[in-house]
């Protein structure tokens, strides 16, 4: 049996999926037309090669390392220049470093009581499964 246009089945699906293909690949536009046009712009706008390269001496190695040396000292004197500006601020720790078993009790607890919560209200399977991802965000939220 033929399609429409006295073409088979199967050259119909192959035309549908080529169709697709192209769809696809040109989306946002409204013909194919409209795309080769688009992609002519921008091949006016960005030529393949650089045009500054060529016009460049090369760099000796030299030069380079010149260059690298100075980047590194004015890397150092921003450095210094920053450590200078916090010399005399001293990190407080936080809370957590300052009584880590505290935080360790803490969880610990609140994943007891919860248990206990759990088994006194039956909650079952689901509820035991989620009291270490309760006791969990407590534990973020309260540390």
């Amino acid at each position: 049996m033929s399609a429409p246009g006295g073409i088979s089945g199967a050259e119909a699906s192959t035309s549908r999926e080529t169709n697709a293909m192209t769809d696809i690949r040109a989306k946002g536009f409204d013909s194919p037309a409209q795309l080769r046009e688009h992609l002519a712009e921008l091949e006016e706008e960005s030529p393949a090669e650089d045009p500054g390269v060529g016009d460049e001496k090369p760099i000796s190695a030299e030069q380079q390392i010149a260059a690298l040396r100075r980047e590194v000292a004015d890397l150092r004197a921003r450095l210094t220049t920053i450590r200078k500006q916090t010399d005399g601020m001293d990190a407080r720790p936080s809370r957590g470093d300052v009584h880590p078993w505290l935080r360790v009790l803490a969880t610990a607890a609140t994943t007891y009581f919860l248990g206990r919560l759990v088994q006194r209200l039956r909650l079952g399977a689901p509820g035991a499964a989620a009291v270490p991802m309760i006791a969990s965000q407590i534990d973020r939220r309260i540390w």
